[in-house]
Parts: structure tokens; sequence; C-alpha cells
């Protein structure tokens, strides 16, 4: 009888024991995130910041990959695998998920690391290409985006509408889609639409190029319509700040909105305004929409009322999260991932994206929402 009490309480304490183990190893968990730097993508940055203020920076690990990630790729693709070289790193969430991104994840599987959740955000390579190398990938709906943006030019009443891109932009499939919806709409509303190249940003010359290259095309393109509405938009984060300056004073410019639709994209710049990014919305396009009316602007700019890129940090935190856990158990929760984003953005459209050959993937999600409407924020 002794020995079988001895026995059972030594089980006890096994049990004990591997359950404290099992609690203490529970904790030994990360996140990695990688975005831009704040020169290319602040919100993006601001972001992941705000992810280690919630999960704590002992499980949040975070880096930038390059400004010129296209000729420093091999750069990109080794800070991915040193997240990946970190065992209790378990999720990774890259945003924007740049060249580089399906090459990194690749090694990473390579090394044995089946383990860990691969999320890519705002992804520059094909969706064939991305959607087989990452568990999760996000986007902004940019086809749709086709139809949003030229339906707010059409209530403007707008004339011309010029875009801004170049040829590694135009090469990528959901750009190119929603240049072609523009097309076919601006086509069938009576608008003229102009595709103007500028600079590419990661090329020799820099942002700063891009940059200039706005702000003097702008006024030029204005000077060739005169007396009509024109709408300028540019496919590139970096160009935003530009040409919302080169808009804000002249009355025949429109601004339907960023490439990456937001309340902070380039607005805080462009107006001097001291906005808490990723703080109160409806706080943030109130101040805009003042300042805009300053300018005799509030008609001729638009946005998203939320931060989609933000957002696809934020939710990738939560499902990464969530997966860690176990509350999330598949890789790919159609239902759970949905359900995150209504949680935090009332009224997003998630799909899952479908080609032009009619290929459906179905880790890889679009969001949209509706354009804002200044007028409404003024007090």
């Amino acid at each position: 009888m002794k020995k079988i009490l001895c026995l059972l309480l030594a089980l006890m304490m096994l049990m004990s024991m591997a359950a404290c183990q099992k609690k203490e190893d529970s904790g030994n968990w990360k996140i990695a995130i990688m975005t831009g730097t704040v020169s290319q993508g602040e919100e993006e940055f601001r972001a992941a910041e705000k992810a280690v203020q919630t999960y704590g920076k002992e499980h949040v690990v975070t880096a930038t990959y390059p400004d010129n990630f296209m000729s420093e790729m091999e750069t990109t693709v080794s800070q991915l695998v040193s997240f990946a070289s970190d065992p209790d790193v378990k999720a990774i969430v890259m945003c924007q998920a740049v060249p580089g991104a399906k090459a990194g994840f690749d090694k990473i599987r390579e090394m044995g690391r089946d383990d860990i959740l691969l999320i890519a955000g705002t992804p520059q390579e094909d969706p064939a290409v991305i959607s087989a190398a990452a568990d999760i990938v996000m986007y902004a709906d940019e086809g749709a985006q086709g139809d949003t943006i030229m339906q707010t030019c059409a209530d403007w009443g707008i004339d011309v509408f010029i875009h801004y891109s170049f040829p590694r932009h135009m090469a990528m499939e959901l750009i190119v889609a929603r240049h072609e919806l523009l097309e076919k709409n601006a086509a069938a509303l009576g608008i003229e639409m102009v595709d103007v190249t500028a600079p590419d940003p990661t090329a020799e010359a820099g942002l700063s190029a891009s940059q200039q290259f706005i702000l003097e095309d702008v006024p030029q393109q204005l000077a060739k319509y005169p007396g009509k509405k024109v709408a300028f938009f540019t496919t590139n984060c970096g160009m935003q700040p530009s040409l919302q300056a080169a808009c804000l004073d002249e009355p025949n410019a429109y601004y339907p909105q960023p490439c990456c639709p937001s309340p902070y994209h380039a607005f805080p710049a462009t107006l001097g305004l001291e906005l808490a990014i990723g703080g109160d919305d409806t706080e943030a396009l109130k101040q805009i929409s003042s300042k805009l009316n300053e300018h005799d602007a509030v008609g001729r700019f638009s946005t998203w009322a939320s931060p989609v890129a933000m957002t696809i940090i934020e939710i990738g935190a939560e499902y990464a999260k969530a997966y860690i856990d176990g509350t999330v158990t598949s890789r790919n929760d159609s239902e759970q991932l949905v359900r995150m984003f209504n949680n935090k953005i009332e009224g997003a459209k998630v799909s899952t994206y479908t080609d032009v050959n009619g290929n459906t993937f179905d880790n890889y999600y679009t969001i949209l929402l509706a354009p804002v409407n200044f007028a409404e924020y003024l007090s």
C-alpha cells in the first residue's frame, strides 16, 4: 500500500512539474514584425511599435527592410531568416511584403521552421507566388478601387484623371487590375485618363527625385487642361505627400485617395497636423477636414475612414497571437480572420482574391472600405 501511495505521489509530482514546465514554455513566444522605414511607410512602422506596446517588447521583435529594397533584396531575406533563427519566434508578419518576401519565407521553411506562421501584408509579388509561400496574405482591394476611385471622380464631375506610376508597379497583378478597371470606368463616364510615368523611388535617384517630379508635373498637367477638373492618383506611398501638397491649393486639382487609403497616409505632414497615427480615426478625420477647409479643399480630397495598412499589421499580430495560444487552430481560418476585421473596422468587405483566369486563392484576402466625404466631418 505504501509503495502504491509513493508511486501516486511521485506521479502527481511529475505531472505538476510537467504542467509548470508547459506553462513556462508557453510564455516563451515571439511575433516578429517587418515593415518599411518611416520614410517609406510610417503607418506600418508605427503599427509595429503599437504591437510592441500591446503584447510587450519581450513578445514582439521588429525590423525594417531597406528603403532601396529592390537592389538590397538579400538584406530583406537575411532579416527574415534572422527572425526564424530565434526558436521563440512563432509567427512573422511582414507588411509591406516587398520583393524578397517569398525568397525569405522559402528559406525559413528550408530551415525546418514549419511551425512558424507566415503572414504577408500588402504584397508586391504576384498572388500565385506569395500565396504559395505565405500562410495568409492581406491586401487592400486594389482591383475594386478601380470602381470606388472612379465613382468618387464621377461624383466630383472630373474631366481628366492623371495616373502616376512606373514599370515596376505596372508589372504587379493587382495594380494592373485596378488600372484596367479605372480605364474601363473612365471611358464609360467620359473621363479622359492619362498615364504618366514617374521615376521609381527605388531607382538610383531615390525617393526625393520621385517627389520632386510630382511637385513639378502637377502644375504642368493642370496647365494642359485649363478650366477642367483634374484628378491625380499615384501608386506609390512615398509620392503621396508631394501629390497632396501639389493639389492642395489648386482649385481644379482633385485627390480621390492615397494608394494605401488611410487618414494618416501623408495627410498629417501635408497639413501640418500632429495626429496620433493609429489613434482615434474619427478625430483624425475631423482635424483633416478642418485643415482642408482652410484651403477650400474639403470637396477635392478623400480617403478611407481607417488605415488599411496599419489594420493589416494589427489583425496579423492578433491572429498570430491566437494561433500561438491555440485559440485559432488553423493556419488559415477565414472565419476568424473576417471576424477580427469586422470587430476592428465597421463595414469592411473582406474577400478572397480571384485572378483574371478564375483562380481563387483561399489564403489571399482583399479589404475594401468606402471613400470618405470630408464635408461630413466638419464641425
